[in-house]
């Protein structure tokens, strides 16, 4: 695993004296299939790390581990100083919001709130309920039925219920899947208020322009953590180089890129073409370039490029990611 950060590691072990968790050797099958192969990780306060990599990866059931949902069949560490071979002590500390959405249709804005309060064993769950509503502007609906709120508004329910205990960890599964930009804003600005406070935040997201918004990000693939670091750092360093070739027709000239062995990847962007490569072969790139009359500028590289090699270069032969 590639570990990366935009902290010197002892200025990182200073800071993670305060560990949220720290695991280790994480391992987890169902039946024949191992989601989880071997995931090492960890969470200081007031950090966001986002989980990144292609469905089937091992990230959300990474996530249910951390979330005391299901226990690894093997492995070691700590989530909120519980055990994490244990059967679930942690489960109540932790804010966990899953995927799909997990609200009871028929019941009301309050009610869904109100029923999570007394899950919760909350000391004062009227209270609890009418601070959620007031946090997360929710008062035109709390008595209308879950079942009646768009999309956008659901997700604000489902995230203030997993808040309403004030966990110091929160574990989100792709929570802004489906949403507006707004609400997808909105989600945001949460996450680094709750950041701000001291609370440590684990997102699972397939948007890798999001993902760069978190402290760190944990590249999976396979059921393995392939890279950890500063997502800006993480691209930057990654063993590859980016152009954009620019002029006649993107989609066509593609081709003439894909056969160089060698490179990566083309994507069209835009009315240019990114090109990714080993940096032994951007010399070959250019000459292609120049001989078909087109340029080939150098670009920064992005997370989703970093992604996307890293991935491409841990999977063996013919295997599809």
């Amino acid at each position: 695993m590639v570990e990366l950060s935009i902290q010197a590691e002892a200025d990182r072990a200073a800071t993670l004296c305060g560990e949220v968790l720290s695991v280790r050797r994480l391992a987890k099958r169902f039946g024949q299939r191992a989601a989880v192969v071997d995931v090492s990780l960890d969470l200081a306060p007031a950090e966001v790390i986002g989980f990144v990599g292609p469905n089937g990866a091992g990230k959300t059931t990474t996530l249910r581990i951390l979330a005391g949902l299901l226990r690894a069949d093997s492995g070691e560490g700590h989530v909120l100083d519980h055990d994490i071979m244990a059967s679930g002590g942690h489960g109540r500390l932790v804010g966990y919001m899953p995927q799909k959405l997990a609200l009871y249709g028929e019941l009301s804005v309050t009610e869904n709130l109100r029923f999570r309060a007394e899950v919760y064993e909350l000391p004062d769950p009227k209270r609890a309920v009418a601070a959620a509503i007031e946090d997360f502007d929710l008062g035109r609906f709390a008595r209308e039925r879950a079942s009646s709120l768009s999309g956008g508004w659901a997700r604000r329910l489902q995230l203030a219920a997993a808040l309403i205990h004030r966990p110091a960890l929160i574990l989100l599964d792709e929570p802004t899947a489906g949403l507006d930009a707004e609400s997808r804003q909105d989600v945001w600005r949460r996450i680094a208020g709750l950041a701000a406070r001291g609370d440590s935040v684990i997102i699972n997201t397939h948007d890798l322009a999001e993902a760069e918004q978190c402290s760190r990000v944990a590249l999976f693939s396979r059921g393995r953590v392939l890279a950890l670091g500063d997502p800006h750092v993480l691209a930057e360093t990654a063993p590859f180089e980016a152009v954009v070739i620019d002029g006649g027709d993107v989609h066509r000239n593609a081709h003439l890129f894909d056969s160089i062995d060698g490179v990566m990847a083309t994507y069209v962007q835009g009315q240019r073409l990114r090109v990714l490569m080993r940096p032994d072969v951007l010399g070959r790139v250019r000459e292609r370039a120049q001989a078909a009359g087109l340029t080939a500028e150098d670009t920064p590289k992005r997370l989703e490029d970093a992604a996307f090699v890293l991935v491409k270069e841990s999977l063996p032969d013919g295997v599809a990611s």
